[in-house]
């Protein structure tokens, strides 16, 4: 538990109001309540405060961003349903520890399954499954004709019980028959394409995008609010001979961290040979 004093605190939070280069804009499309829940978890974030901290009460808060009450306690309801904060009835609100959630986006593996860190409960819950007609883009990006039928999939993972990312897929349809009406193998759509269908992915294009969310119902399941930040990510995925098999987009949530491990290759002209054994001497 953090020993910092209730007084330290409070005038470390007036003091980081006092700091805010953007001030909080009524005249926003972003809620008043959710840009201030945003200001709070980047105070959390930069002093670092850690697990059991007395959290500044909400007219401590009130006073150092000069907003209403009931915006206070919105912001604060929302740290707490995110995770950051944790009320005790008779004793206040307090920082609890969040759980750190790493993405190895950038690895050999092709799988988004297999790039979470080993130590996150991973689950995966189909939230739609359905056949539709190819819209334009993905009719251009599968190589399918317009009114092909298109398997169109979509998914919620959830990290620790924390919805973290909505991941849609568009199959095409004939290639892979009553896919989706069972589960997937290990909660995987390429093992399961893999041992099903005996199409092992070979290769993967992905692209990453800084956006805001602007779709309600992904908002819901990610538990946000709308224009809330993300990282979209779009990416076309290969079966052999070239073959595109999946378009797929995910939205992922703010607070999940990507991973890439870089190694430089040994310059050669540095590199020891080993030193050769003969028999005899």
């Amino acid at each position: 538990m953090d020993t910092t004093s209730r007084s330290a605190l409070e005038a470390m939070l007036s003091d980081f109001a006092h700091a805010q280069v953007v001030q909080l804009a009524g005249s926003s499309s972003i809620p008043l309540y959710h840009q201030l829940y945003r200001i709070l978890l980047k105070f959390i974030q930069k002093k670092r405060l850690k697990s059991g901290t007395r959290f500044p009460s909400e007219g401590v808060v009130t006073s150092c961003f000069n907003v209403s009450r009931p915006t206070v306690n919105k912001a604060v309801q929302e740290l707490i349903d995110q995770g950051w904060l944790v009320r005790e009835r008779g004793r206040g609100t307090f920082v609890t520890q969040t759980p750190s959630i790493e993405l190895t986006l950038l690895q050999n593996s092709l799988s988004l399954t297999d790039q979470f860190s080993p130590s996150s409960q991973l689950t995966s819950r189909l939230v739609s499954h359905k056949h539709l007609p190819a819209p334009p883009e993905i009719s251009s990006a599968l190589h399918v004709d317009l009114e092909d039928e298109v398997l169109y999939l979509r998914r919620l993972r959830s990290v620790n019980d924390h919805p973290i990312m909505v991941c849609d897929s568009y199959l095409p349809a004939g290639r892979f028959p009553h896919l989706g009406e069972e589960p997937f193998l290990r909660e995987s759509l390429y093992a399961t394409l893999a041992e099903r269908y005996g199409c092992s992915i070979m290769k993967s294009d992905r692209y990453v995008e800084a956006t805001e969310i602007v779709e309600q119902d992904v908002a819901e399941l990610l538990g946000t609010s709308l224009f809330s930040p993300i990282l979209l990510l779009k990416g076309l995925t290969f079966a052999k001979k070239n073959a595109v098999i999946e378009y797929m987009v995910a939205y992922v949530k703010e607070g999940v961290s990507f991973k890439s491990i870089v190694s430089r290759a040994p310059d050669a002209s540095t590199v020891t040979k080993p030193t050769e054994l003969r028999q005899g001497g």
